[in-house]
């Protein structure tokens, strides 16, 4: 119980800290040079993602394994998985930092698409940490609200939607004229089936399979395939170059905030990945949705083998993936400590500087007006764009 609840006050700690100190400041070039801010912003949350992976690795000890394909961290891609557990989002970091090492350390199985699946990463400027192509989450709207983190998330312009597709869809819209317009890349997670394998959901799903006519599963929920298939032929018309399926276990899965708070924490997190370059993603949008609806078909198979006999396997080749080794904790232990020095600065300042206490109390303010009347600093930054104002 110690354990988890450390492990939370310490992740969501330094969500405030990074937030007052660097985000508050840097929040202010959207007005002057948009896309600078949008480098430095994206920079910084990149910088920080290296935080919880030395966080559950090193003072929890937590192990992934990784099979499969690597992830380049520089192309326009979509990443669809599996919502196992509520708190999923927080190792697709764990998994993403060691999927995206350089993989010509290693042999790549891709053969079609060998040059574009393993090409070495080569940021650009010191902006680039973690590649050029920044990860940004779909997630349930009432996210944007959670003080900090969704402040901080509104910032890095996620998208959000809320099971009304007239909404989402325009939402959908906005978001990839946003990046359409900086000309800027992208790596989207996307859970398509839109919650976790709860027991509550699992009977949903299953009433639903019934309903028209579809197989029961087990390990996976049924995806929800419209805004997968208009999400994904918007962003082809901007330069997706692939889809990456993600299948992620647990060997005892933490299946809410509320077990990571008690201390029931993975020792093992699993991670399969499959690269499909994007000309092997059908165009027409009811293709798109039975092409997604077969991977999930596929992942239910394959997560079944997995617990049953302890290994994935590559559907296109019905034979296990390579194990890939981990990446050296060395850049993580780094931005761990970075994070550190942060969140010491903010204990100091807001128990001795009262300048720093009105800055805390002046932006908490603000963003609880403009999430209230505007919904979120992500319309600002879309309108201020629209306008050419910056």
């Amino acid at each position: 119980m110690a354990a988890g609840f450390l492990l939370c006050l310490a992740w969501y700690y330094t969500i405030v800290s990074g937030f007052f100190v660097l985000y508050c400041p840097v929040m202010y070039l959207m007005f002057i040079n948009h896309k600078l801010y949008r480098n430095v912003v994206d920079a910084l949350f990149a910088l920080w993602e290296l935080y919880p992976v030395a966080l559950f690795q090193c003072w929890c000890s937590t192990q992934l394994h990784h099979f499969g394909d690597y992830v380049n961290a520089d192309e326009k891609t979509i990443i669809v998985m599996n919502h196992r557990t509520r708190v999923d989002w927080n190792y697709v970091w764990i998994g993403l930092y060691h999927a995206t090492q350089d993989p010509l350390a290693d042999i790549c199985i891709c053969k079609e698409d060998a040059r574009d699946a393993c090409n070495k990463s080569t940021p650009n400027s010191i902006l680039d940490i973690g590649g050029k192509s920044k990860i940004k989450f779909v997630l349930k709207d009432e996210l944007r609200t959670v003080p900090a983190m969704g402040w901080i998330m509104q910032l890095n312009y996620f998208l959000y939607v809320k099971r009304n597709w007239q909404e989402d869809q325009l939402n959908m819209s906005r978001f990839v004229d946003y990046y359409k317009k900086l000309n800027y890349d992208c790596r989207i997670v996307l859970f398509p089936e839109g919650t976790d394998l709860s027991a509550d959901n699992k009977r949903r799903s299953a009433k639903f399979a019934l309903a028209h006519n579809l197989p029961q599963y087990d390990f996976v929920l049924h995806p929800r395939t419209t805004g997968w298939a208009v999400l994904c032929a918007r962003l082809r018309e901007i330069g997706l170059t692939s889809v990456y399926d993600v299948s992620i276990a647990y060997d005892n899965p933490a299946q809410t905030e509320l077990d990571l708070l008690r201390g029931n924490i993975p020792s093992n997190v699993y991670f399969h990945v499959k690269r499909y370059n994007i000309n092997q993603i059908p165009t027409e949008e009811d293709a798109s949705r039975r092409w997604l609806n077969d991977r999930w078909q596929e992942k239910e198979i394959n997560l079944r083998k997995f617990h049953k006999e302890g290994n994935f396997v590559d559907p296109s080749t019905n034979k296990p993936p390579l194990y890939r080794t981990p990446r050296s904790m060395m850049v993580a232990k780094i931005g761990f400590i970075f994070w550190t020095i942060i969140d010491i600065m903010f204990t100091y300042s807001i128990c001795n500087n009262v300048l720093f206490q009105f800055w805390v109390v002046y932006h908490t303010l603000l963003f609880v007006f403009v999430t209230w009347k505007f919904g979120g600093f992500q319309n600002v930054q879309y309108k201020l764009l629209e306008k050419d104002i910056v």
